[in-house]
């Protein structure tokens, strides 16, 4: 028998067979592969990635060092405040108790009644120079009601006065 071929007893009815073929074997020597690593285009992602998060980040200063701009003036008001006070007279006018006239210093226009002083007294406020804490001062005549007296106070307490006084009028 050929010694390539290899014989095995079928199961079937008893003959012999030939299996398979084996061949000649012959062994051929093969270099054993190497492994290499390409990290050229490992680093230009790696840059790549590093340019973009410079780019894209912010960077934030530290509290302690932001320049600051304080006023050389030591918290003094940009506006200078009125030196005199908001002055109103209550003057009698007429021959009966019920009639009046307010008139205030250094202003040109007079309110009619006590709900237009009150609005005055608001708008004057909004003004440049003053505030709710401007000193008012009520000057009434000796003649004049003594009702017209406090509806100026409450006039001027419907305004958000703080500091309002009596006073008499000089002229």
């Amino acid at each position: 028998m050929n010694r390539h071929l290899k014989q095995s007893w079928g199961r079937s009815r008893g003959r012999r067979t030939v299996a398979q073929h084996t061949g000649k074997k012959v062994l051929r020597k093969h270099p054993a592969p190497t492994l290499s690593l390409n990290i050229a285009p490992m680093i230009d992602i790696t840059f790549l990635l590093l340019i973009f998060f410079l780019v894209t980040s912010t960077f934030k200063r530290a509290e302690g060092f932001l320049a600051a701009k304080l006023p050389h003036d030591a918290g003094r008001p940009a506006v200078a405040l009125p030196i005199s006070p908001i002055i109103i007279y209550v003057e009698q006018y007429g021959e009966g108790i019920s009639e009046y006239r307010l008139r205030i210093a250094n202003f040109v226009n007079a309110p009619a009644s006590f709900e237009e002083l009150t609005l005055f007294l608001e708008d004057v406020q909004r003004n440049p120079g003053f505030s709710d804490d401007t000193l008012v001062i009520i000057a009434a005549d000796a003649e004049v009601a003594w009702d017209h007296v406090v509806n100026c106070w409450n006039a001027a307490l419907r305004a958000g006065c703080k500091q309002i006084s009596f006073g008499r009028q000089s002229e």
